[in-house]
């Protein structure tokens, strides 16, 4: 269901996201439910509201639909793969491109495109201006929202260069306050995955730095305690995980984004329906508002040089921890950069 509140369907906004939550809850071994008759429902929503008719979705929010029916298509091939569907996991990873279709590479962006194949008129400022395509967001803000393939998308926009410059002046622009702006509005959830697509690109300390960035900006111990509307809980479950130093850019992925954690320690009871090592534990030694940089990961006594781990490392239990500083460590995370 789309936006359930207080146990009732609203239907507000738009995506597939039911689609995300149950490929997510797979993958992570949540499974006490008819699961055939569940892919069975998410392949007949994903046929009724996607982009199959055109490989886009035609409307006046052309470019959040289709980047969301994409990414959602992309859940049911992952939910499809691990049930062994081999054929549908193709077809659908096929349509999961879709966000490909809708990329002018002429003005290096998306753009909304008609149901004719034309191109919707491109204004004046056209990636910073709200409601072109998009809902209640910029198509510089929607336009990061490729989760499920961030090579394909970085080979789209330029390569890495270019994206890490575009990146850094997404950050640079935003107001300190975080206020609604047509940057990085962290008020809004479109831009919510952003800050994790440093660690995708090799530039972990920027991921760093701005989830403790936000954390503290965004966010504050009093009665106007999150900057923008509460949305069902994700402005909540967002800085939970982000100031734990761990985060699921990409559900239906088990890779977990690894930041710099707010708390010097952060204990996680694990459920043991679903994860059988006890607790989890995130310790950061050396943390205070200066020392944001991880300096070098150990992960159950090992070195870890990876920004990430796998939801499978989380569930077995153990104690991941960091040692910080106050200047980025340019060789620890670095992962083969995303780039075609």
């Amino acid at each position: 269901e789309r936006w359930e509140i207080v146990n009732a369907y609203s239907g507000c906004m738009l995506g597939n996201p039911a689609l995300s939550v149950l490929a997510d809850a797979y993958a992570k071994g949540i499974r006490g439910y008819d699961v055939e008759r569940a892919y069975r429902y998410a392949v007949n929503t994903s046929r009724l509201f996607g982009n199959d008719s055109l490989g886009y979705t035609p409307s006046d929010l052309c470019i959040s639909h289709t980047l969301e029916y994409a990414y959602t298509d992309w859940c049911v091939s992952q939910l499809a793969a691990r049930l062994g569907k081999t054929e549908d996991a193709k077809a659908f990873a096929q349509k999961s491109r879709a966000y490909r279709n809708i990329f002018d590479r002429e003005k290096g962006w998306f753009r909304p495109r008609r149901a004719d194949g034309s191109w919707a008129p491109w204004p004046e400022n056209a990636r910073t201006t709200e409601w072109y395509g998009c809902i209640e967001s910029t198509p510089y803000q929607q336009g990061w929202f490729v989760p499920h393939d961030v090579e394909g998308m970085v080979e789209l926009m330029g390569g890495r260069e270019a994206v890490l410059a575009d990146l850094n002046e997404f950050f640079e622009k935003a107001p300190a306050d975080m206020h609604w702006n047509a940057y990085y509005n962290h008020a809004n959830e479109p831009v919510h995955l952003v800050p994790f697509l440093f660690n995708r690109l090799g530039e972990p300390w920027s991921t760093q730095r701005w989830t403790r960035f936000i954390c503290r900006q965004a966010y504050a111990d009093k009665v106007e305690g999150i900057v923008g509307n509460e949305d069902a809980g994700q402005m909540s479950a967002w800085y939970v995980l982000a100031a734990a130093g761990i985060h699921p850019a990409c559900p239906g992925d088990t890779r977990m984004e690894i930041t710099s954690p707010v708390f010097d320690r952060i204990e996680f009871r694990l459920d043991p329906r679903y994860a059988q090592g006890g607790t989890f534990a995130v310790v950061a030694h050396g943390n205070s508002p200066e020392n944001i940089y991880i300096q070098r990961a150990v992960l159950n006594g090992e070195e870890l040089a990876a920004s990430h781990i796998d939801f499978a490392q989380i569930a077995a239990g153990g104690t991941l921890e960091l040692y910080m500083g106050p200047e980025p460590n340019r060789q620890w995370g670095i992962d083969k950069p995303t780039e075609r």
